[in-house]
């Protein structure tokens, strides 16, 4: 029974079998490696999603803000557009490589993928951080690795760097998806070695462009938002600070009476003592001064108060920080300037003469 049955069904399935290869198989055209119209790339936003269903064909070149970045953005044009500095490190010895597979270029990755998604489109000033290693010796270059906050001054001085976005990328095996990146920020003020913002996110293995994006993204986004309630989003105070140094003061006394003197110029809110120094023949001081402008406008409102004095005077601006040279014997005349807000006239405080 069951072998007629076969019989019976291989009868009924040979015409079908023969009238399908009678039929011509038709050649299928494939473009050339050349046609650059026939394979493009499918673009995918970041963090890239688990497929690419409903993305049409070519590239994509419009820029997709992360969350809180126009707020950032706002605030660092608030702060005056201060230039940062991504720096990655991590421990690439032969036991750590063994340990999870990667190398130098992976965690090059991590920093380029973090300076992509500061930069912002393009609207902050993100420096090289290759010009560490040119500038600095070996031994500055470690400790600005380890975060010695003594070491800030020199990238502030040397590579015009007023933040430094310090990142350190250790494996770990203390994470809940097993073993780990293990991904630590903080953002360091060079004026002052202030941290401005600091986090951190464990990174699952494999240390691929889909978690490197998605991780990074969120470390990215997670220093926007505290920068720019540092730097003083939604109307308040920039909290970023003109450098100022202070040359030729004969003692401590005299940076001091310039300091009561800056703290009269009309448009600074306050100004902090980084360091002074009094000698025989010479002094020297640094102030921190919060001004409502930006170092330029400082300068000038600086130099039409100078205008009556004697024995002081600004000398240079470098970016963030204004150098004045003080004379041994030194007159800051009185102004007297009627206040618009009281109707009271004010009348600044003669500093007098330092003593010789």
């Amino acid at each position: 029974m069951v072998k007629r049955t076969l019989a019976a069904a291989t009868l009924l399935a040979a015409p079908l079998y023969l009238s399908a290869c009678a039929r011509p198989v038709r050649p299928v055209a494939i473009p050339p490696a050349s046609d650059r119209n026939a394979y493009q790339p499918i673009p995918y936003d970041r963090p890239l999603p688990p497929d690419a269903t409903g993305y049409q064909r070519g590239i994509e070149t419009r820029h997709v803000p992360l969350p809180g970045e126009r707020a950032f953005v706002r605030a660092y044009k608030r702060a005056r557009d201060p230039r940062l500095m991504v720096l990655v490190h991590a421990d690439t010895r032969r036991h750590a490589y063994d340990r999870i597979g990667a190398g130098p270029g992976d965690y090059r990755a991590i920093a380029i993928s973090m300076i992509d998604y500061l930069n912002a489109n393009g609207q902050v000033d993100i420096r090289d951080a290759k010009m560490l290693k040119q500038k600095l010796s070996r031994e500055k270059f470690l400790a600005v690795e380890n975060g010695d906050s003594s070491v800030l001054p020199l990238l502030r001085h040397e590579l015009q760097t007023d933040v430094l976005v310090n990142i350190s990328a250790t494996p770990t095996s203390q994470s809940s998806a097993g073993t780990a990146v293990r991904l630590t920020e903080e953002a360091l003020s060079t004026t002052d070695g202030r941290i401005l913002a600091a986090d951190y996110v464990d990174m699952p293995l494999p240390m691929s462009k889909t978690n490197i994006n998605m991780y990074t993204r969120f470390l990215a986004s997670k220093l926007m938002s505290k920068l720019a309630a540092v730097w003083g989003d939604g109307g308040g105070t920039s909290f970023h600070p003109i450098e100022v140094r202070i040359y030729g003061a004969g003692t401590v006394d005299g940076v001091l009476r310039i300091r009561r003197f800056i703290e009269r110029v009309r448009g600074v809110h306050a100004v902090i003592n980084r360091g002074i120094t009094g000698g025989r023949r010479a002094g020297y001081g640094v102030l921190d001064v919060r001004y409502s402008g930006s170092p330029t406008a400082f300068y000038y409102a600086l130099k039409r108060e100078m205008r009556p004095t004697r024995g002081l005077t600004a000398t240079d601006i470098q970016g963030n920080t204004i150098d004045l040279q003080a004379a041994r014997h030194m007159h800051l005349r009185a102004a007297r300037r009627r206040n618009r807000h009281s109707g009271l006239n004010t009348v600044r405080i003669a500093p007098g003469r330092t003593p010789g």
